[in-house]
């Protein structure tokens, strides 16, 4: 059984952890006068003491500067273990980042994160990089107007939103993942996807294969896949929000390309395959580039369109999709991502411009089916673990579509503003306290 409450914490000198707990709550929940605390992965002894406040708030006075340093929590979700003798707070849950809370483009978002974990009954706080690689206990707390750095309990769950992939493959950052395998504190989304892993996962599925594009690792095969589609996307295996992406289109004149990252004359052109080539592999290294086909997706005003779902692991472990938006690019780019200026509008509304209201939702659908089975064949065959994904899907004139990628840090940018909390700030949370109840 569990209660939700509110907690307090006191840092006292007297050399006693003392829990006050209000007779309502001993009454709904087995207490022993000698039991361990539990908040999120950290431990503490403390003497249970019932008081007579009628009241649902649980304070905690101790010399621990650790457990001291816990902000007011006005909702929290408190169990107790008869048989083990230990009390639980929960869900604690902690946000991986490599950058400074005060310029992060994010902190929009950690905000509405920790609103809504408060609201439900959980603990949610900021983990700097330096901490996590460090094994230290700080954190980054919300004070009620603004972010503070501080010692905090370590958490049960943490979600990697480190955005650097160069810093995830480093020997500090596994020896990391190693000590919390150590302490049992699980970590999700373990680390960036590459676009060539994402693909040989995939590509062998009966459901999925025939919605992934025609597709090849480097550029051997340029030439030949120019050939055979006349028109193909070249893409860094590594690239994110939309950068190191190339359209290349053969023509009777010679060569077309658009690209956004490395030059900034734009349209290239080129007379033949040799010259295209030699600018090419000045540009790039060949094993860290796929190339495919280009599916002639739908577009509106001759600006590319494709969709973004948002699937998320429930509290029964199953995956579930939880937002859905178009993305149409900006006027002068090739790609619909946000990040490279496209915009956003509701999905259905954007499929009925194409086909009758019946034949949209039926795509619809067939679009969330093929990303939800998608999510879970990734996830299953991928090392690490993973429990969100942003998938992108591109529609064709007959209406079938198509996977064009899966990402493990999605934007958080991607959903229709409004007052109501974003469904991803949900998902976060009912995931973290099924993490909990486990």
């Amino acid at each position: 059984m569990k209660i939700k409450c509110s907690f307090r914490s006191h840092l006292n000198t007297n050399d006693h952890h003392h829990l006050y707990v209000p007779t309502r709550i001993m009454k709904n929940l087995t207490f022993k006068r000698h039991m361990t605390l539990k908040c999120g992965n950290s431990l503490l002894d403390v003497i249970c003491m019932e008081t007579k406040a009628d009241s649902l708030q649980i304070m905690l006075d101790t010399t621990d500067s650790l457990f001291a340093s816990l902000p007011n929590l006005e909702s929290i979700w408190v169990s107790t273990d008869e048989r083990k003798g230990i009390i639980h707070l929960g869900p604690v849950v902690a946000l991986l980042i490599n950058q400074s809370i005060q310029t992060h483009s994010l902190k929009e978002y950690f905000t509405e994160c920790q609103d809504w974990f408060q609201r439900k009954g959980g603990f949610f706080y900021l983990l700097p990089l330096s901490s996590f690689i460090g094994n230290e206990t700080g954190g980054v707390v919300h004070n009620g107007s603004d972010w503070e750095t501080k010692d905090l309990p370590l958490p049960h769950l943490i979600y990697n939103r480190c955005h650097s992939r160069k810093m995830e493959r480093s020997p500090s950052f596994q020896k990391a993942l190693i000590r919390l395998r150590e302490k049992d504190i699980s970590l999700f989304n373990s680390g960036f996807l590459a676009k060539d892993e994402v693909y040989h996962a995939l590509k062998d599925s009966p459901v999925i294969s025939q919605h992934l594009p025609e597709t090849v690792q480097g550029f051997d095969s340029l030439e030949e896949m120019l050939t055979d589609f006349q028109d193909v996307f070249i893409k860094g295996i590594n690239g994110s929000k939309g950068r190191y992406i190339m359209r290349i289109q053969k023509r009777d004149s010679g060569f077309h390309m658009r690209q956004n990252t490395f030059s900034p004359e734009n349209p290239l052109t080129f007379p033949s395959y040799s010259a295209l080539y030699k600018q090419i592999r000045s540009w790039c290294k060949s094993t860290s580039y796929i190339v495919q086909e280009t599916i002639p997706f739908l577009s509106i005003e001759d600006q590319p369109l494709d969709f973004r779902f948002l699937c998320h692991q429930n509290r029964k472990g199953d995956w579930e999709l939880v937002s859905s938006v178009a993305r149409i690019a900006a006027r002068d780019q090739f790609v619909a991502n946000v990040d490279q200026g496209g915009r956003i509008e509701k999905p259905l509304l954007v499929l009925q411009s194409f086909f009758s209201p019946q034949q949209s939702r039926t795509i619809l659908k067939e679009m969330k089916e093929l990303c939800i089975v998608s999510a879970k064949l990734l996830a299953d065959s991928l090392e690490g673990h993973f429990a969100e994904f942003g998938i992108d899907v591109g529609i064709d004139e007959s209406g079938k579509p198509w996977l064009i990628e899966i990402n493990s840090k999605p934007s958080k940018r991607t959903y229709l503003e409004n007052d109501r909390i974003r469904p991803s700030v949900k998902a976060l949370y009912e995931y973290s306290f099924s993490k909990w109840i486990e």
